[in-house]
This record gives C-alpha cells, sequence and structure tokens, in this order.
C-alpha cells in the first residue's frame, strides 16, 4: 500500500487540505489465472491556497518513467499502471452531504480528466453508497463497481477516519492482473473510490476549491502519483493559484491514456 499525504493551509492558516493516493494492498499481487475483463473493448475517444507543510511524500519512482513534473503512482514491468483506455470507465456519485452544486463539479472534473487522457467515461447515475475501503474489490472479478465520487466524514467512511482534521480527500484504486506464457505481467487498474471530507468547506471553483481537489484526486485515480515540480497541479504542495491541470500533469496524464495502447489481460 502507498500513502501519500501532504498538508495544504488556507489564507488564515488553518491546515485544510490533504490529499492522499492510496493503492489497496489485497489488490497488488499478480494472478496466473487469467482475469476476466468486464467489458468488450471498444474504440474511445475520449487536485489553493499556498500549500505548507509535508506529511509523506510519494514512493519513488524509476527516473525513466517519468519527469519532474509528473511522476506515476504504481509501476509493473516498468510500465506504469493503468486503465485499459480503450474500455469505458463508468462512475457515479454520492453528492447527499456535498455542497449544492456538487455534481455539476465532479461532471465537469471528470469531463477534463477524460478529454486529456483520451479516455470515456459514462456516468451510471447517482449512489447512496459510502466511499469506504470495503467498495473495492479484492480479487480479480467478472464486473467491477463503477468509480466512486463522494462527500462524507470519518464517522461514515474508514478512508477518513482517525485521519488529520486537515485531511480533505482521499483516492484508492486497485488493479489486477495476469502473467503471461511469456513471464510478461499485464495488469490494469479496475476500481476507485474517492472519498471528499464534507466537513470542509471548500468554494466549487478557483484555486483551493472543490474542482482543483477532485482534479488532482482523479490524477491520482488515473495513475499519477506526486511530481517533484512543484508548480504542477498533482504536486504534493499546491500552488494557490492553480485551478486547472498543468503540462507536466497533462503529460503524465496523456501517458496513461488512450495513446499507450489498449490493455488485453
Amino acid at each position: 500500500m502507498t500513502d501519500d499525504l501532504v498538508m495544504l493551509t488556507l489564507r488564515a492558516g488553518r491546515s485544510l487540505l490533504v490529499s492522499a493516493s492510496l493503492v489497496a494492498a489485497g489488490a497488488l499481487a499478480l494472478s496466473a489465472a487469467p482475469a476476466t475483463s468486464g467489458a468488450a473493448l471498444s474504440g474511445a475517444s475520449t487536485s489553493s491556497a499556498t500549500a505548507h507543510g509535508l506529511l509523506g511524500s510519494a514512493t519513488p519512482r524509476p527516473a525513466s518513467l517519468g519527469t519532474a513534473s509528473y511522476s506515476f503512482a504504481s509501476v509493473v514491468d516498468s510500465k506504469p499502471v493503468r486503465w485499459n483506455p480503450c474500455a469505458p470507465i463508468r462512475w457515479t456519485a454520492n453528492t447527499a452531504r456535498g455542497p449544492a452544486g456538487g455534481l455539476d463539479v465532479l461532471k465537469a472534473s471528470v469531463a477534463r480528466i477524460a478529454a486529456t487522457t483520451g479516455t470515456t467515461w459514462q456516468y451510471v447515475g447517482p449512489t447512496t453508497k459510502v466511499p469506504t475501503a470495503a467498495y473495492l474489490p479484492r480479487s480479480s472479478t467478472a464486473t467491477y463497481p463503477p468509480v466512486l465520487l463522494g462527500w462524507t466524514d470519518g464517522a461514515a467512511s474508514d478512508l477518513l477516519r482517525a485521519q488529520p482534521r486537515s485531511v480533505l480527500g482521499i483516492a484508492r484504486t486497485a488493479w489486477f492482473g495476469v502473467v503471461k506464457p511469456d513471464g510478461r505481467k499485464v495488469v490494469a487498474t479496475r476500481a476507485a473510490v474517492i472519498a471528499l471530507d464534507r466537513t470542509d468547506a471548500l468554494p466549487l471553483r478557483g484555486g483551493t476549491s472543490w474542482t482543483s481537489v477532485v482534479l488532482h484526486e482523479l490524477g491520482h485515480v488515473m495513475g499519477l502519483a506526486h511530481p517533484a515540480d512543484t508548480k504542477q497541479l498533482m504536486a504534493s504542495v499546491l500552488p494557490r493559484t492553480l485551478t486547472d491541470l498543468q503540462s507536466g500533469d497533462r503529460a503524465g496524464l496523456t501517458r496513461l491514456g488512450r495513446t499507450a495502447g489498449c490493455i488485453v489481460l
């Protein structure tokens, strides 16, 4: 399990935001038996005030697999772990405890990531499910749940429970794969969940907003870690003025998207 945490502060100086990317520990083992894809392959077109204080850091990645401006969260056989960009990524949302207009923010952020990666995201409607670790599958299955984005709190979700008061959101992903007869390991991200802390008040858009936070967490969902470059939206310490993906963010997401080719398990 990797756990990347960074603290952000508002103008008033109160610690507000910690962004995290976690990979489910039970999902990392490769299976010698083929994993079943839940969807046929198809063509697709396709997270601020000044931050201070580092609570944790991303796991170092081989330099050849990234640059100072972007980094990958998980690497297998010298390739970044990513979604199959040739199959739709289904997603759902629980906004019952979120801000008014929260669903619009989620939809716009998903659309931004989809356009950048060349992937297709399908909104399957709202859900009452709470973003928790139990939402993610622990083994390869025939079908996988849609990516879940939602506002909750530590009383309802173990993802936020016992976290510092400064934690705003946590993204967790699960990936599975197979070992081919020739020894090659082929893996793909198959599920993800984002828990946004409803107890923290942020504007919907602009710097240090729900939009910038959701974009950052979706970057983790796609497979990005925190880069060394502090001027990127995916940086562990986010510049106050950033409201959108930066050049390094976009470059990393491109390498995780459609142009990297389909994944066949």
